[in-house]
């Protein structure tokens, strides 16, 4: 339950907060996550009874029963079911308790979702784990998620609990699992708002590892009787930064790859695979029985094989949130169409283009944006007073919707 609650607390944030700024969105959440992690420590070594620990861990959740009055439904949800009255009314709401007059807005859905989901709003309303297996794009997007986050799901509870085994005191070494976690967020936030999302999380997922790797090989004492448990431990808290920071951007690659109507169902399949992970996690410990490193082994391998994974998947940074399955089925290219290069029906501009394009690379909705490239200083579009690279919502022959429309890049 606690999970659930989660997950949609997360689809709220993504679809609440504008493209740029989802990354914090996602990271502040879990901060608090952190925050309650190192407080369990404190709670088990004062309270011995497990029946008062769970009391004072459960009894707080009541409080969340408050948001169901006080948190307003996402306006991606709502446009994307066609209940635009109740989308504008939060819209008022906002506008009210934040003192500030909005642009009269048209909410509708992108013009791509338009055409492609015509006499198809009714069916869009009823999407199913069922939808999410039968789309082509979303069924491989599904596999590789599902598989990251339950290597990120094992490898992340299998280091948490495994700071019981670590030298030292095992209260401390579970408080320091969880502070490590506060400079793994920031660090997220600030590296994926601006180095895209596939290669940090393959980094993330590599510092994990490699830290892993080497203490397989290291001995808790030298030869010489030097103790090594606390280069262990340093090494095991880097590993632990590396997984935290990688579940962090998994969870928000995966809320970005998901179109709106079955957003919360694609994130709940990748959470099953995560539980799946974190329950065998308590089982890797029996690996030391075997060979001491073993254990560790299997972590560093999973990491790197999640490495390997992320980078498989489309980047999802800087592109708005797919409302509809059809919206997965395309990706957003640059098509070249100047002297016949690149000469292309659907695509009547010259210049560089920005084409919609199907899951089978047919260009459609070319007249939806065109990029316009600065040339020599004087080019500017009609209505956009920026001098730079543009991105400029046209209508169906061609015009700038708005000087609104144009977005400088």
């Amino acid at each position: 339950m606690l999970q659930g609650g989660s997950l949609a607390t997360y689809c709220l944030l993504c679809e609440y907060f504008p493209v740029r700024q989802r990354a914090f969105a996602g990271n502040a959440q879990y901060l608090f996550w952190s925050l309650g992690y190192m407080t369990l420590p404190a709670i088990g070594y004062l309270v011995d009874d497990w029946r008062y620990q769970q009391l004072f861990i459960s009894v707080p959740m009541l409080v969340t029963l408050a948001f169901y009055w006080t948190i307003p439904e996402s306006l991606h949800f709502l446009v994307a079911n066609d209940r635009h009255q109740e989308a504008q009314a939060i819209l008022e709401k906002a506008e009210r308790w934040n003192r500030v007059k909005l642009p009269t807005l048209t909410l509708v859905r992108n013009k791509a979702s338009q055409k492609c989901c015509v006499n198809n709003t009714a069916s869009e309303k009823r999407k199913i784990l069922f939808d999410l297996c039968k789309n082509p794009t979303l069924r491989l997007h599904a596999i590789f998620c599902s598989c990251l986050w339950l290597i990120n799901g094992m490898v992340y509870y299998g280091i948490s609990l495994s700071t019981t085994v670590l030298a030292g005191n095992m209260y401390l070494n579970f408080f320091w699992s969880g502070l490590v976690e506060v400079p793994a967020y920031v660090t997220c936030v600030l590296v994926l708002k601006w180095c895209g999302r596939r290669k940090p999380t393959c980094a993330f997922h590599i510092i994990a590892g490699l830290p892993l790797l080497v203490i397989a090989f290291i001995p808790a004492m030298t030869a010489s009787g030097t103790d090594l448990s606390a280069l262990i431990t340093t090494l095991t808290m880097i590993g632990k930064f590396g997984i935290t920071a990688s579940f962090s951007a998994i969870y928000l690659i995966a809320s970005e790859l998901y179109p709106t109507v079955i957003r919360n169902t694609g994130l709940g399949v990748s959470c099953f695979s995560a539980r799946i992970g974190a329950m065998l996690a308590p089982y890797t410990i029996y690996l030391r029985g075997v060979h001491p490193a073993m254990q560790l082994l299997l972590f560093s391998v999973l990491a790197g094989v999640a490495a390997v994974l992320v980078m498989l998947l489309p980047e999802t940074a800087d592109r708005p949130l797919p409302e509809t399955l059809d919206d997965c089925n395309r990706e957003t290219v640059v098509v070249v169409d100047g002297n016949g290069e690149d000469n292309r029906d659907d695509c009547k501009e010259n210049g560089l283009i920005i084409a919609e394009r199907d899951y089978r690379g047919d260009p459609d909705y070319c007249n939806e944006k065109v990029l316009i490239m600065e040339m020599n200083g004087k080019e500017a579009l009609d209505n956009c007073s920026k001098k730079r690279k543009l991105i400029a919502e046209r209508d169906e022959e061609g015009e700038p919707l708005s000087p609104e429309s144009c977005h400088s890049l």
